[in-house]
């Protein structure tokens, strides 16, 4: 019985990180394709996660998307789910909002992850009742103020739900702060430099528990540059300082991210990227675009204890 009391103390630690390492996945199919290069990248849908400031310099005034990342390509329900967008309100001002439910993986029996011990007769302990699926749920609101013709400045408040299918519940409030520029290019018409800055996840627990989440400073640059009236090429930087809280997965340390997209006609965009984090992964992407319709695929390549190994992401959105 004690073996049984310490591999279930084990496994719940385990999902509490899990929920813990949710707080910072983006659920952005465009910039995950990009290396997850995000601090500066062009504004879209999902700037919320990325840089919620970036909206502010984007032509379009709305912009709304739904995304779907498998972890389990035969199980539809374990994955993450997200919904997000913005409105731009006049020239100086905007309101970014975003929603996410990561659904993990049913506890099991047979030694999998997560796995959950029974007694002599095959039964879950009867102390810890009926069991559901562990869940982590976010909502977060971004406000946007557009400070001069080429400095933006946003607010983002976050809060965090997490269920441990064992009948705990967890929560946290969080919020981010970050910086978006964007500087025309005097060596070609309608080049633009980015420039953005992002500190995440600074915050409290809302329970007597610790749940909190690791607190992220980023900087980033991007180089827009078109080529003729098809083409245009967008490369991006970002270095990161994680600081993970106290037994929380993965150690304080630097981040760096890498990603392209090259546009076709603005129909048709082809993305690659590198990304050194918690994991080091590669990543590839496809958008396509037709009147006010986005299509977004990416696909994540790496070691095979990584989660992100063969993990594909496929969004669709509008934009107005």
């Amino acid at each position: 019985m004690k073996k049984i009391f310490l591999t279930i103390v084990t496994s719940t630690v385990a999902l509490i990180v899990s929920a813990q390492d949710f707080a910072v996945v983006n659920p952005n199919s465009r910039t995950a394709a990009m290396g997850d290069a995000t601090v500066s990248a062009t504004a879209d849908a999902y700037s919320i996660y990325n840089n919620a400031a970036a909206p502010l310099f984007e032509y379009q005034s709305v912009q709304a998307a739904y995304t779907y990342t498998s972890l389990n390509s035969k199980k539809f329900d374990e994955g993450l789910m997200a919904l997000a967008g913005y409105v731009k309100i006049g020239q100086r001002h905007s309101i970014a909002f975003g929603g996410r439910l990561f659904n993990e993986p049913m506890y099991a029996t047979d030694g999998e992850y997560p796995f959950f011990p029974t007694d002599e007769n095959g039964n879950i302990p009867s102390m810890f009742g009926p069991l559901s699926r562990p869940n982590s749920k976010s909502l977060e609101v971004a406000y946007g103020l557009k400070a001069s013709d080429k400095v933006a400045l946003a607010l983002t408040a976050r809060y965090l739900h997490y269920a441990n299918g064992l009948g705990d519940k967890y929560s946290a409030l969080n919020f981010d702060l970050a910086l978006y520029s964007q500087l025309p290019m005097s060596y070609r018409a309608g080049a633009m430099l980015n420039i953005g800055a992002q500190i995440s996840n600074a915050g409290f627990s809302l329970t007597n528990d610790g749940f909190t989440q690791p607190l992220t400073a980023k900087v980033g640059v991007s180089l827009y540059n078109p080529f003729g009236d098809a083409h245009s090429l967008l490369a991006a930087v970002d270095l990161g300082y994680r600081v993970a809280p106290a037994g929380m997965n993965g150690k304080n340390g630097i981040q760096a991210n890498l990603g392209l997209e090259y546009s076709l006609m603005q129909l048709i965009k082809f993305r690659a990227g590198y990304a050194h984090n918690l994991h080091d992964y590669a990543t590839l992407g496809l958008g396509l675009r037709f009147m006010h319709v986005q299509i977004d695929g990416s696909y994540w390549i790496s070691a095979k204890n990584c989660p992100y190994n063969r993990v594909f992401r496929v969004g669709i959105g509008l934009e107005f």
